[in-house]
């Protein structure tokens, strides 16, 4: 048996730390944290990637559509007959990189398994209407 203390309270507490006994709900709940946290650490690395590379390619595409044209933003278009015009690829790379972004940030806050909570509380949520 283990030693017991007497705490300032004047409860007895056993010196031996008991073992965390987890449950099979425990276990399941503790995968879909590690994944939740998983998904959340990949968009906030997304996200830093995308504004990255962002402020990066930005001014490279105005220095380079700068030395290109014949002025500064006479012209912005891909498909202009005029020469000097800007080529837009830049809203492309900024359009692709938020749907990108957007997608991880569903996936890390806005998809997540059902669980058998929510389905009693939507149970009784029908229940209730009746």
């Amino acid at each position: 048996m283990p030693p017991e203390t007497v705490t300032t309270n004047e409860r007895v507490a056993s010196e031996a730390v008991p073992g965390i006994v987890r449950s099979r709900d425990d276990e399941t709940l503790r995968k879909l944290a590690l994944r939740h946290l998983e998904h959340v650490r990949k968009f906030k690395l997304y996200l830093s990637v995308y504004v990255l590379s962002m402020l990066v390619l930005t001014p490279v595409w105005i220095v380079t559509q700068y030395e290109t044209a014949d002025g500064w933003l006479k012209h912005l278009s891909s498909r202009s007959r005029y020469p000097g015009d800007w080529d837009p690829w830049i809203i492309w790379v900024a359009l692709i990189g938020a749907f990108l972004v957007a997608i991880a940030g569903f996936r890390a806050y806005f998809d997540r398994p059902t669980t058998e909570a929510d389905v009693e509380r939507e149970v009784e949520r029908l229940k209730s209407t009746r």
